[in-house]
């Protein structure tokens, strides 16, 4: 069975993926940004596009990237599995993540 990561910016603002899209996660001021195959493209896209999904996690972001790694690599965890639910204020338990700034798709 395929595990998944769902994220919540608002009520009709949600995604989600399963784990092998992840495709890059970095981090700058705060924030991780997720990188994930695209979902919405349906032709081959001309160049190597992604969805980005932008998280606010507080200072430290390394912990913060370890947390979801750990997370999704986990075999026995949830298969659905929410990073960050902004609508219910649900998020990563230990990962420090604090906000959804924006989810975006490639285009």
């Amino acid at each position: 069975m395929r595990k998944f990561i769902y994220v919540a910016n608002a009520a009709d603002d949600a995604t989600s993926y399963p784990v092998d899209s992840i495709r890059n996660i970095d981090t700058a001021a705060g924030k991780l940004h997720i990188y994930m195959t695209p979902a919405r493209i349906t032709d081959v896209a001309a160049s190597d596009a992604t969805d980005l999904i932008t998280l606010s996690v507080g200072a430290d972001e390394k912990a913060a990237a370890k947390s979801v790694v750990k997370a999704v690599c986990d075999p026995y965890g949830d298969k659905f599995l929410v990073l960050a639910d902004d609508e219910n204020s649900v998020y990563l338990t230990g990962s420090g993540i604090t906000a959804v700034d924006s989810i975006t798709y490639a285009v």
